[in-house]
């Protein structure tokens, strides 16, 4: 569950600053091998506080 919500956030974040759809690819390969190597926390960490 904690990988599904940094990933929404991480979505949200891409919307609200219009990125283009082979950026978005990019940063979700990056955020995938991140999560998979235990840094989600540094990730999170990193994103800007978005109110939805």
């Amino acid at each position: 569950p904690e990988a599904v919500d940094l990933l929404r956030r991480v979505q949200k974040v891409m919307h609200s600053n219009i990125v283009s759809p082979r950026s978005m690819n990019v940063v979700f390969r990056k955020t995938g091998f991140a999560i998979q190597n235990g840094l989600a926390a540094q990730l999170i960490a990193r994103l800007p506080f978005i109110h939805v």
